[in-house]
C-alpha cells in the first residue's frame, strides 16, 4: 500500500485542550463552537475552501479511524465522483474491544466521507444545522443539488468508529444489529 496523494490535515476543534495534541502532530487546527455539530462542520469545510489548495476534501470523525488501504479503493474514482464513501463500518467498544460491522447501506457515512471542490462550490453549506442525522441530510443536500453519491465496497476491517461514554450514539446501539467480528484495531486504552 503506497499512498499516492499529497494529504494535509486541518482539525476543525472546540476544545482549547485539543490545541497542544494538534501543534504536537503538527496538525493545522481552526476552532468553532460544537453546537450544533453540523454548523461546526459547515465552518471547518468552508474555512478548508477559503484557505487550502485542495481537489478533494476527506471528513472524519473525531472517534473515527480508517486503514491506509481504504485509498485502494479510493484511487481509482479521484477526478470521477464528486462525492464518495463507505456505508459499512466497524463500530468498536472502546473500554471492552468487542466489534460488529455494520452496513447503512445507502448512506455515505462521515468517516472518510469524500467531497470534490467542485462539489463544495456547488454545496457551501453541506451540513444542516443540526447534532444528529447529519450523514443522512447532507446526503440529500448533496443529491438536491445533483450531485449523486458513489459507495465504495471494500473487504476486510478498514473503517473503525471507537465508541466509549461521550459518543451520542453508544456501542449497544449497534452491538445487536451489527455482525459481531475480531476487532482488527489495535488501540491502548488511555
Amino acid at each position: 500500500m503506497c499512498i499516492k496523494h499529497d494529504v494535509s490535515v486541518l482539525c476543525v476543534i472546540s476544545e482549547p485542550e485539543y490545541i497542544d495534541m494538534c501543534e504536537e502532530y503538527g496538525f493545522n487546527y481552526v476552532s468553532f463552537p460544537n453546537n450544533p455539530v453540523g454548523t461546526k462542520l459547515n465552518r471547518g469545510i468552508n474555512y478548508a475552501f477559503d484557505n487550502y489548495k485542495w481537489d478533494y476534501l476527506m471528513i472524519m470523525n473525531s472517534d473515527s479511524v480508517i486503514k491506509p488501504e481504504l485509498f485502494d479503493y479510493y484511487d481509482s474514482l479521484f477526478g470521477v465522483y464528486d462525492f464518495f464513501g463507505v456505508s459499512r463500518v466497524t463500530f468498536v467498544n472502546f473500554y471492552t474491544d468487542e466489534a460488529v460491522d455494520f452496513d447503512y447501506k445507502y448512506s455515505i457515512l462521515g468517516v472518510g466521507k469524500c467531497l470534490s471542490r467542485k462539489a463544495i462550490e456547488k454545496v457551501k453549506q453541506p451540513y444542516k444545522a443540526l447534532d444528529k442525522c447529519l450523514d443522512d441530510t447532507m446526503y440529500d443536500n448533496m443529491v438536491s443539488a445533483g450531485i449523486f453519491p458513489y459507495c465504495v465496497q471494500y473487504e476486510g476491517q478498514l473503517v473503525y468508529d471507537i465508541k466509549s461514554d461521550v459518543n451520542i450514539h453508544p456501542f449497544e446501539k449497534f452491538e445487536k444489529k451489527g455482525k459481531p467480528v475480531k476487532n482488527e484495531l489495535c488501540f491502548k486504552h488511555a
